[in-house]
């Protein structure tokens, strides 16, 4: 039996809201600080941290992320339908999203916390094979105390030619061992030809007696030919080697590799689970909020600016990461432990307003309708076009844009800044800011085109100005002139705003049309699959980006990289968010939805409720 309260609650449950009040925009679009600086900062820092400082596999790392997000994202489906059934009090996306806020914080600030918690890792030396004697002077020479380590070696770098055919280093304990502890180098496997490589001696042992004194290892070679090349030894206790050629495939070499790479992934794991915990009820709280074509757009853009507010400090956190573990009489892996507390609360403040502030349209509505399910749901997602042609879209764009991430990672460090990790730092930040703050401008622009023109006009004039961006880095990022390499980014950066802007205004009006042809509001299932594309795009890619960096001769704790390893770096840079970018115009190309056909759609949903009212 219905109740006068639930009638009149059912009744007030989804008028057409048109314009919504600033601080309900402000209210929801707030969330989008916590959750882009909690993504955000994961992919900015995994590379940096994880692969250039402690010298984990790029491979490994990128196995981890796509196993994770993989596995995370077939969860995403059953979190939508759950969110668009659930019954309670605070409606059926709130408490999804207080939960989710809490456990995304949690898991967030333990990622930085793993590599206190593993074995360390095998140190690595590079060994620079030149036909001439050079001196190659660079800030990352001078490296940071590491605290962390119970072992290290005294320079990163051997460069021998025929001037110099052979060269030296010290392997030295921080602390003393409990009994006599082997150490062994051995080579590196990166496709190098090594051979005319010696390595003397090639096991060394500290005991408690000797642990304090430093123990030599010369590196002898004869080189001939003319190319220069670079190997790489790796230092680790005999009892830590692995002995897998199926894990060696995959970058895992060692006992404490492995360990690192299971650490590694299950939180990975958890932290994308409560991200979409969080994130798929607050996108599909969004999506509901009004049934205003232009006001759509709008609505994105608050999230947007609060989106690009997390992006101003998330191109400093491998600046503050150094910066605080100088501080703290360590490295950056010292310093990003701080970092990682501090967004943490950041994200769990910013997260939690939406969740205590907005309200929802369609709760009342929907507790009186029959249930979807699960199967069903999805069947009636997938089978509706104009979100298949935007999912396409989407997920080419996601390829695009997240195999850009950690190849400028490396190009910004080795290629630009000649392996000035601080540098590169700097200009990161400037990079930043530059970017955000014409993305900031670019938000009012796109607010008045969405009054005026298509979404897909929108849509079209972002992707090709990214397009132009992307293109442009073959010639502006330049050792001649490293800050040059802020123009591509910065205009890249602007295209895609574009592209976020009407991304979910097109998603509130792909609900529209499903909800004139299933009678369910399934902003859930929408948002969900939503996120199964973003995650699938961004496990594909940090597999994928982990494979090519690691194909390439990328190995980790490398002060330089060589030349031919940069160049195809550089080339996937370029060709790859081009490529995909292209395909996302082809994607949306036939898009059905214009602003006639949604408004159309709207005075169809709305005529039962004037009928009602007549009589």
């Amino acid at each position: 039996m219905t109740t006068d309260a639930d009638s009149s609650a059912e009744g007030k449950a989804a008028p057409a809201t048109g314009r919504l009040p600033v601080k309900t925009k402000l209210g929801w679009g707030v969330g989008g600080f916590g959750e882009n600086i909690a993504n955000s900062a994961i992919l900015s820092l995994v590379f940096p941290i994880f692969n250039v400082a402690l010298g984990f596999s790029t491979l490994a790392i990128g196995l981890a992320m796509a196993i994770s997000r993989i596995a995370d994202a077939i969860l995403d489906p059953i979190i939508g339908n759950l969110t668009d059934n659930t019954q309670s009090r605070w409606g059926r996306r709130r408490p999804w999203m207080f939960v989710g806020s809490i456990l995304m914080t949690l898991f967030f600030s333990a990622v930085w916390f793993l590599p206190t918690l593993m074995p360390q890792l095998p140190r690595l030396v590079t060994v620079h094979l030149t036909q001439t004697a050079q001196v190659h002077n660079h800030a990352s020479a001078n490296q940071l105390h590491d605290s962390l380590s119970w072992y290290g070696v005294s320079t990163k770098d051997v460069r021998l030619s025929p001037e110099k055919s052979s060269g030296s280093f010290n392997v030295l304990l921080n602390r003393a061992p409990e009994s006599a502890t082997e150490f062994t180098v051995e080579l590196v496997s990166n496709g190098e030809d090594q051979r005319g490589l010696t390595i003397t001696p090639s096991q060394l042992t500290f005991d408690p007696q000797n642990w304090q004194k430093p123990q030599t290892v010369t590196v002898t070679a004869s080189i001939s030919g003319t190319a220069d090349r670079t190997t790489g030894l790796r230092i680790l206790p005999t009892a830590d080697l692995l002995h897998s050629p199926f894990l060696h495939q995959f970058g895992i070499t060692s006992h404490s590799s492995l360990q690192m790479f299971g650490g590694f992934a299950l939180l990975c794991l958890l932290f994308y689970f409560s991200f979409s915990v969080f994130v798929i009820p607050y996108s599909g709280l969004g999506i509901e909020l009004t049934d205003d074509y232009a006001e759509r757009t709008n609505l994105q853009i608050y999230r947007l600016v609060a989106s690009f507010c997390a992006s101003l400090l998330v191109g400093y956190l491998y600046l503050w990461s150094q910066m605080a573990g100088a501080w703290l009489g360590g490295d950056e892996v010292l310093g990003v432990r701080v970092v990682g507390l501090c967004i943490g609360l950041l994200v769990l403040i910013s997260t939690m307003l939406p969740a205590i502030l907005c309200r929802e349209r369609f709760a009342a509505i929907e507790r009186k309708k029959e249930h979807l399910s699960l199967l069903m749901a999805i069947k009636l997602t997938a089978v509706n076009r104009s979100f298949r042609m935007l999912m396409g879209s989407v997920f080419a764009v996601f390829m695009g844009l997240f195999f850009s991430l950690p190849f400028m990672t490396y190009i910004g460090i080795y290629y630009v800044c000649q392996g000035d990790k601080m540098l590169a730092a700097e200009i990161g930040g400037v990079m930043t800011v530059v970017q955000v703050t014409g993305q900031f401008l670019a938000m009012p622009l796109i607010s008045w085109a969405s009054e005026r023109v298509d979404k897909k006009v929108i849509l079209f004039t972002g992707l090709f100005i990214s397009i132009i961006g992307y293109a442009s880095s073959w010639w502006l990022f330049t050792p001649e002139n490293p800050w040059l390499q802020i123009i591509p980014v910065v205009v890249a950066a602007w295209g895609l705003c574009a592209c976020w802007a009407v991304n979910g205004s097109f998603a509130a009006d792909i609900c529209d049309e499903d909800e004139l042809n299933t009678g369910h509001r399934r902003e859930g299932v929408y948002s969900a699959v939503f996120a199964l594309v973003y995650k699938s795009a961004i496990g594909i890619v940090a597999l994928g980006s982990g494979a090519l960096l690691a194909w390439a001769g990328v190995a980790g704790q490398e002060s330089m990289l060589p030349a031919e390893t940069l160049l195809t770096v550089r080339i996937a840079y370029l060709a790859i968010p081009v490529g995909f970018l292209s395909l996302a115009i082809i994607s949306m190309w036939y898009y059905p939805l214009t602003r006639e056909r949604v408004e159309a759609i709207q005075s169809q949903l709305r005529a039962p409720q004037q009928d009602a009212g007549v009589k």
